[in-house]
């Protein structure tokens, strides 16, 4: 007799499998976590990143790069531990992300005299060139994504997502 149950040749509470005619379920699906936000919004972020790293993957560009770039082209001379803030990351993880950056040639970092330790980063002009061409990638893998969505839908998932984002 089998832990968790009654009778001989089954497992599992109630015993539910029959240990002596097992064969492992066929069609394995998460239908019942699909009633959780969680689930749903981990599951798109997760088809989200591999669209993503299929259309700029090979410029070895991940999204928190792609956020720190643009970050960096909206406000030169911002700081490696402001990218660290809006990021939400840990400093080290910033400063690996900036350094990446700088070593693809797309940013410049800029030692501040008044302190050593601060650095201004602003994009080179490789940086920008790339930036466009990295931005329309991101517009075409985003117009994938949504694909299933009629505009109003995606304006309206979008704000949605946004005001969730404020609370």
């Amino acid at each position: 007799m089998k832990k968790g149950s009654n009778e001989p040749g089954r497992a599992g509470h109630g015993g539910v499998i029959d240990l002596e005619a097992y064969s492992a379920p066929s069609d394995v699906r998460l239908t019942a976590m699909e009633k959780y936000l969680g689930y749903l919004v981990r599951s798109l972020d997760s088809r989200i990143n591999a669209s993503f790293l299929r259309a700029l993957g090979d410029e070895d560009i991940t999204p928190a790069r792609f956020t720190a770039l643009s970050i960096i082209a909206a406000h030169p001379g911002v700081r490696q531990v402001d990218i660290a803030r809006v990021l939400d990351i840990a400093r080290p993880a910033a400063m690996k992300v900036v350094s990446r950056l700088v070593d693809l040639g797309l940013v410049e970092m800029h030692l501040i005299p008044s302190d050593k330790r601060i650095g201004a980063l602003a994009l080179t002009e490789k940086g920008h060139a790339k930036l466009a061409k990295y931005e329309a990638a991101v517009e075409a893998h985003e117009d994938r994504i949504c694909s299933r969505l009629t505009k109003a839908e995606r304006t309206s998932f979008i704000g949605l997502l946004r005001k969730m984002l404020d609370t």
